[in-house]
């Protein structure tokens, strides 16, 4: 019988879309044993894609997926200042769920500390790999402080996983 099963992958597995980009944007991304670290210059963004492991089938049962989790934490840099602008779920070449659209639950029942939790509206059948994108940004100001080059944000993606039901 198939019941609920989760699936995680190490935040090593994090890639930048665009990486070191001429702008000097991105000024770290760097893979260590606890993940991915990560440091964007103020006033900046940048994608960031990491796929999960994904049971699409399992004892003849098509599984749906239920929620993602992204490990997500700012070790230095001016408080705050690093944040997730949006966040897009993918199976395989076909975009699902966006936060931006508002197509997440704000689900207290699932939460895990120091992850970022985004449930889909309704389970959805899955056909392919979960893909999570997400935009990490820096911002410029904070509480009138202005953000400069030393205050950049240092973020670190230490794993992301996914709950599944048939």
């Amino acid at each position: 019988m198939v019941g609920f099963t989760a699936s995680w992958v190490h935040g090593n597995a994090v890639v930048a879309e665009n990486p070191p980009s001429e702008d000097g944007g991105l000024f770290g991304f760097n893979h260590f044993g606890w993940g991915t670290q990560i440091t964007i210059r103020p006033g900046f963004a940048r994608w960031f894609h990491i796929t999960i492991p994904t049971p699409v089938i399992l004892d003849d049962k098509r599984m749906k997926l239920i929620r993602v989790f992204l490990g997500y934490d700012q070790i230095a840099g001016y408080r705050n200042s690093g944040t997730i602008q949006d966040v897009h779920l993918w199976d395989a070449r076909q975009r699902v769920a966006m936060k931006s659209n508002n197509d997440f639950l704000g689900s207290p029942d699932a939460q895990l500390a120091g992850y970022r939790t985004y449930e889909l509206l309704q389970p959805r059948e899955w056909w392919f790999g979960v893909g999570v994108s997400f935009r990490l940004s820096a911002l410029p100001y904070l509480d009138g402080h202005f953000i400069d080059n030393n205050d950049a944000p240092v973020i670190v993606i230490g794993s992301a996983g996914a709950d599944f039901a048939p």
